[in-house]
Order: C-alpha cells, then sequence, then structure tokens
C-alpha cells in the first residue's frame, strides 16, 4: 500500500465525517447496543440474540431487501438454540485459527438450513456465507481485533491505494490484518482521533474498536464506486 496515498485519503476522509453527508454513525450505535446486551449465557438466547442486534438508526448491518441473516438466525435459534448457542461459543474461541471457525460456522449454518428446508421450502438460504455477517459477530465481540468485512469495498480500496495484490473473493483473515495496521495510522492522526470522537453521541461505542478502520476503507471506496 502506498503511504502518500493513504494520507491523502485520510484527508478526504476527515472531511467527510465532519459534512452532512456523512451517515455511517449508526455502527458505532449499533456496537454499543451489542455490547450492552450480548450473553451468550442467557436462558433466553433468541430473545438475547434479537436484542444484541438492534439499532435506534439502521438494520443496514444485519438486513436489507435481498439480505437478511438476522431474521435467518433467529429461526435457527428457534430450531436449535443449543445447538446455535455452540456455534457462537467456537466462533468466539480465540485458542482457535480464525479461518477454521468461520468455516465451521458457516458449516453448521449450511447443515441447520439443510434441516429447516425439510419443512419449510422458503429457507432456501442462511445468508453467512460470504463472511460478511460472521464477521461483523466477531467485530462486535472482539472489537479491537476484528472489522465487519465487505469484499466489494476491500477490493476497491486495496485497489486505491495501490496494494501489491488485489485480494480475492474470502480472504477474511488478510483484511483483518489491514484494519489493524489502518487502524495505528488513523490513531497517530491527531486531528482525526479529535474529529471523529467529537461526533459520537452518548448511544455510540466510544472505546477501541477496529471499526474506525472499516469505516475508513468503506468510505474511501465508495467515493470511487
Amino acid at each position: 500500500m502506498v503511504l502518500d496515498i493513504i494520507k491523502r485519503e485520510i484527508a478526504n476522509y476527515k472531511r467527510l465525517i465532519t459534512s452532512a453527508d456523512y451517515d455511517e454513525l449508526y455502527k458505532w450505535e449499533a456496537l454499543q447496543n451489542f455490547q450492552d446486551n450480548w450473553d451468550i449465557e442467557a436462558d433466553d438466547f433468541k430473545n438475547m440474540y434479537d436484542l444484541s442486534f438492534r439499532s435506534k438508526v439502521s438494520d443496514n448491518l444485519w438486513a436489507n431487501p435481498h439480505w437478511f441473516p438476522k431474521a435467518v438466525m433467529l429461526e435457527f435459534i428457534e430450531f436449535d438454540k443449543e445447538r446455535v448457542r455452540q456455534m457462537f461459543r467456537d466462533l468466539y474461541n480465540e485458542d482457535e485459527d480464525i479461518d477454521k471457525r468461520i468455516e465451521r460456522f458457516v458449516f453448521h449454518c449450511d447443515k441447520i438450513r439443510g434441516e429447516v428446508f425439510a419443512s419449510n421450502k422458503s429457507m432456501k438460504n442462511h445468508f453467512h456465507d460470504g463472511q460478511r455477517i460472521v464477521s461483523l459477530y466477531l467485530a462486535f465481540r472482539y472489537t479491537e481485533k476484528y472489522a465487519n468485512y465487505k469484499y466489494t469495498e476491500f477490493k476497491t480500496f486495496m485497489e486505491i491505494v495501490k496494494a501489491k495484490d488485489t485480494p480475492s473473493t474470502g480472504e477474511c483473515e488478510r483484511f483483518f490484518k489491514v484494519v489493524r495496521t489502518l487502524y495505528n495510522l488513523l490513531t497517530q492522526d491527531e486531528e482525526l482521533v479529535k474529529l471523529h470522537r467529537a461526533i459520537l453521541s452518548d448511544d455510540c461505542y466510544k472505546s477501541k474498536s477496529l471499526m474506525l478502520a472499516q469505516d475508513f476503507i468503506f468510505c474511501t471506496a465508495r467515493r470511487y464506486m
């Protein structure tokens, strides 16, 4: 990645987040809501999951007209609560390789979808492949280690900053490494840190989160798409 290009885009990002065009703060609000509600040992696991993935501002992180993983996961929990609870325990086990954890989580989603499909033919997709929602689960649980992954924006960003190799689909671990590197660069910019803190409302998560780097990638890529 070319540092001068990154610095140029950081300047653009600072102008964006202080403008009326910036509308991404719902991510920090949703993150705080997760932190307030997530309890993997909750007796009512379904209600806990539902409360954890709610937002006063936008459900865009887990739902749109053609992509609704939250609704599907609620059905999975209704079908087999304890199996889903164990899936999340495994996903959040930091002693295991991250790629294998994601792969196993998606594998179990495939299995449950197949079982549900036997009696509910509308269950044709669980929307947990492609790493997008699974990376969100990780980013919300371990804010300092992961960020929510979207391939198209990541690929575009890496092209913008002239990365040596353009990422292919599924390189989630590479994405996590990039956001960690970018987070360190972004937080060295004291003006950016001050500007970003100033726009966070009382409902927003204010501790360390790699979502800042994810947001930088997302907003930079969208300027060119």
